[in-house]
């Protein structure tokens, strides 16, 4: 039970929570939130049904309730559809990222826009209530990874596992109207919830997608618990059996947690272009910008990648410097080597169903193995590609805007994703209408849009 006079760290984070309010956000975080629900759900559409998306489906898809689920695109139990639509948003890897670690909440539109959107179905929210409840979910990210200790991931625990939870059961609980204790509470039994390894992103398994439909579903529990009153640690972060102390060993940084903040979490996260790990981009972006033309085979004799073996281009991330076999679609993403020699043969890499249908592919296979990784101090990427003819081609630099594109970007590769699979007139009238949960729109209504009729169309 709470004791008079020791609020608790998570008390705190919750009062700060809590002043996250729609009407008062400045304009940049408020299309921070309409820029990361336009991709996630695009991506959503365009790629509900993978592998992994199939399976949570069937573990997950019997239920009956009022939430969209993505992939069958049919309406489940609110836990249920946080499942499925957890594993749908990670599982194509081209989902939001954080600069890497703790920071951000690893990638937290798997879990946060899961959650969030399936409770504001079940209590027939509004737009507002719904991207105010996702600004809050990804600021608990914010502050929880600054606050974090960094032995966290040096003990191999997964960020995305371990903080997944915290941030979906802050934006459910937001989404209820809870009070700052009831806040506090869910936020206390979703630390107990943590937990991941990264083994499943190192052997490319099922697995790794969820841990963000986990935290999605756990999330929504730990924040019912919250508002239904149940007793909970004071000291839940902070204490000496918290969960600071039980998954990083020593304390965490109180004043990360209540610090005032010139800008809110959720501007700083940014979005995959290509459907790889984070660790991959800029060596992707500079290859399929570089390269005038594809590249045959025949034409490659040796690649020279030089990068820094840690941070946002890091080649020490588990999966990352793995060379062949890539025995699924996960280990084929994850890798440096695969994901380059693909983009140097000018594959669909900024498409996930590519990686699910060519993880095996010989050609590129043979490629891999012609590719060297340099680990470098340099926080920048430099691509040595010699030809069979003995010439040189050299690819060096960032993109320092790769990861953060502006939300008219996003709308177009909104478009572009989902006119695939929807046709353009219905990927149109979709997007607008999730566009318009700004305007207030209720998301009951929107998502409507996205279920099939009887005959397998659209509703729209």
């Amino acid at each position: 039970m709470r004791e008079q006079g020791n609020e608790g760290w998570a008390l705190a984070l919750a009062r700060e929570l809590c002043q996250v309010t729609w009407s008062n956000l400045p304009q940049q975080p408020r299309q921070a939130a309409l820029q990361k629900l336009v991709h996630a759900m695009g991506v959503s559409l365009a790629h509900g049904d993978l592998p992994a998306s199939r399976t949570a489906w069937t573990a997950f898809g019997a239920s009956r309730g009022e939430s969209i689920g993505f992939g069958q695109r049919r309406r489940v139990a609110t836990e249920d559809a946080a499942f499925i639509n957890g594993t749908i948003g990670h599982g194509s890897l081209l989902e939001d990222c954080g600069p890497g670690g703790l920071r951000g909440g690893s990638h937290p539109g798997t879990f946060i826009i899961p959650a969030a959107l399936a409770l504001a179905e079940e209590i027939d929210a509004d737009g507002p209530a719904l991207l105010e409840a996702i600004v809050a979910g990804y600021e608990t990210m914010h502050r929880l990874g600054a606050a974090a200790p960094a032995e966290i991931v040096q003990r191999r625990f997964r960020p995305l596992g371990i903080m997944g939870t915290l941030g979906a059961a802050a934006a459910s609980v937001r989404l209820l109207n809870a009070t700052p204790e009831q806040m506090a509470a869910a936020l206390a039994i979703a630390a107990t919830l943590a937990g991941g390894t990264t083994q499943g992103i190192f052997e490319g398994t099922m697995d790794a997608y969820f841990e963000a439909a986990f935290a999605a579903r756990n999330g929504i529990a730990a924040a019912r618990l919250g508002l239904a009153g149940a007793s909970t640690p004071v000291e839940a972060l902070e204490g000496e059996f918290g969960f600071f102390q039980t998954y990083g060993g020593v304390q965490g940084n109180l004043e990360a947690i209540t610090a005032r903040q010139d800008s809110y979490g959720i501007e700083h996260v940014g979005v995959k272009r290509f459907a790889a790990c984070l660790q991959n981009q800029q060596t992707i972006s500079l290859l399929v910008q570089g390269l005038a033309s594809p590249l045959a085979l025949s034409d490659v004799t040796k690649v020279i990648i030089k990068r820094s073996a840690t941070g946002t281009n890091g080649l020490n991330s588990p999966g990352v410097s793995r060379r062949d076999p890539f025995p699924n679609m996960l280990a084929a993403q994850m890798a440096a080597r695969f994901t380059a020699a693909a983009a140097i043969l000018g594959h669909e890499v900024d498409n996930p169903d590519f990686f699910a249908s060519h993880f095996d592919d010989p050609e590129i296979t043979a490629l891999t193995k012609r590719i060297e990784l340099v680990p470098t101090t340099d926080s920048g990427v430099r691509i040595e590609i010699t030809l069979r003819d003995g010439s040189e081609l050299v690819l060096d630099g960032t993109n320092a805007d790769l990861l953060h594109p502006s939300l008219d970007e996003v709308i177009a590769r909104f478009d572009a994703r989902t006119s695939r699979v929807l046709g353009e007139p219905a990927a149109v009238e979709i997007r607008d209408a999730i566009l318009s949960l700004a305007d207030g729109r209720k998301v009951r209504d929107v998502t409507r849009c996205l279920e099939l009729s009887p005959t397998g169309e659209w509703a729209v």
